[in-house]
This record gives structure tokens, C-alpha cells and sequence, in this order.
């Protein structure tokens, strides 16, 4: 995977060390990825239930630049994202299928192109599953909730299969070979910096949201 020169961000990043993680592998050989982050002020469940309704297809333009959405969500790991079901119409739900390019850490090794189905979407969470022939191969949740304080966030993945046919294979060659503990470090971090991101960025463009799939922001420069 070429990886795109890296966008500069107008905010920090938040480190791994700012958050509670979890890592736990299954007597199965599934592993679980948990990160309980900081709370995210000035954000609502709503919004990010709206985020990701739009996020596969909502454009951002700038004073002289226009770029996707998932681009100034994480400039650095982002590299694009597109609905992948023909002739979709509206907001993302249950059901849909999202395909995107990221890394972790801007790192090729922890390149990825994944597409993933939809399973859940409102304000309390938000969920995705990866499938490989008809068994569900990761399994990842976002759970938010809302506090004076601003949005409390937790994300949690799994990596293996449950069950089926090929459950042994997997999980005890692929999963370790997928994600050893330098990726899952990476991996961690990265989520902890685009959960982060949302305070810098989500209530501005949440606010203009009348306004479709391509938002007019005011800054001159995004990333």
C-alpha cells in the first residue's frame, strides 16, 4: 500500500497512555482489543450517531480544499473510504457495507483495506463486522454515553472467529500472525487519537449539517 503524504493537524493528538486498554486473548484464540477513552468534551452521542451516517460519503470544503470527511477525521491514517452497495441512498444503517484504506501509526506494514458490513448504528453505539467466506473474522463496537462532563466513549475489538469450520485455523495461525503486539499497540493508539479528534472538529460540522454531503467550513486550512 503507497501511503499519501501525511496532512498536519491544527490540534494534538491524544497518547495511548491517556486511555484504559484492555487486551485479552480467548481460550478459543480470539484476541479482544478494549479502550475505555477520556471522556471527548463538547460532543454528544447525537452527533456521532450523524457522524457515522455520513462518514463514508460526506466531503468537507475549505477555503481552497476539499476533502472527504474520513480524511480530516485522522489525516495521517486515513487514506479514503466509499459505501460499497450500489445504488445506496441516505444515511449509513444496519445492513450496508463500507470499504476503507487506513494504517495504523502511518505504518505500511499496518496497511488495510477492509471492507465492512454494518451491524448497528444510533446513540448508544455503533458497529462493524468483517466477513471471510460466511464467517464473521472481526467484530468491532463503539458504545457511547452521554454526561455533563461531554461523551463517554469505549471501542472494542475482536479479531477470530467464534465458531464454524475453519474456527481452529484462524484463530490460532492467521489471528497471531494478523496481530502481534506491535500492531495491537498501534492499533490502540489509533483509535485513541480519532476518538480524540471529534472534540476539535465534530461540533462545527455538526452544526452545518443542513447543509448535505458536502459541508462548507470556514477554516482556511483543514489538515
Amino acid at each position: 500500500m503507497e501511503l499519501p503524504p501525511p496532512g498536519e493537524f491544527e490540534w494534538s493528538l491524544r497518547g495511548l497512555e491517556e486511555a484504559k486498554t484492555v487486551f485479552t486473548q480467548n481460550r478459543d484464540g480470539r484476541i479482544v482489543l478494549e479502550v475505555r477513552h477520556p471522556v471527548v468534551t463538547g460532543v454528544t452521542a447525537e452527533m456521532v450517531d450523524w457522524w457515522f451516517g455520513i462518514y463514508a460519503h460526506l466531503h468537507i470544503q475549505t477555503v481552497g480544499e476539499r476533502l472527504q470527511a474520513f480524511k480530516l477525521w485522522h489525516p495521517r491514517d486515513h487514506i479514503s473510504i466509499q459505501r460499497a452497495d450500489k445504488g445506496w441512498f441516505g444515511h449509513l444503517k444496519p445492513g450496508d457495507r463500507v470499504t476503507l484504506k487506513e494504517t495504523y501509526g502511518a505504518n505500511k506494514e499496518y496497511g488495510n483495506t477492509e471492507t465492512f458490513f454494518v451491524t448497528k448504528r444510533d446513540r448508544e453505539g455503533y458497529a462493524l463486522i468483517v466477513k471471510r467466506f460466511g464467517l464473521t473474522v472481526a467484530d468491532m463496537r463503539y458504545a457511547f454515553e452521554d454526561t455533563p462532563e461531554g461523551l463517554c466513549v469505549s471501542t472494542r475489538l475482536c479479531v477470530g472467529v467464534a465458531d464454524g469450520w475453519a474456527k481452529t485455523l484462524i484463530n490460532h495461525f492467521f489471528v497471531p500472525l494478523l496481530f502481534d503486539e506491535k500492531k495491537t499497540e498501534a492499533w490502540m493508539s489509533h483509535n485513541v487519537e480519532e476518538v480524540g479528534a471529534w472534540s476539535h472538529f465534530l461540533p462545527e460540522i455538526f452544526a452545518l449539517r443542513e447543509q448535505g454531503d458536502v459541508i462548507m467550513w470556514g477554516r482556511e486550512k483543514a489538515v
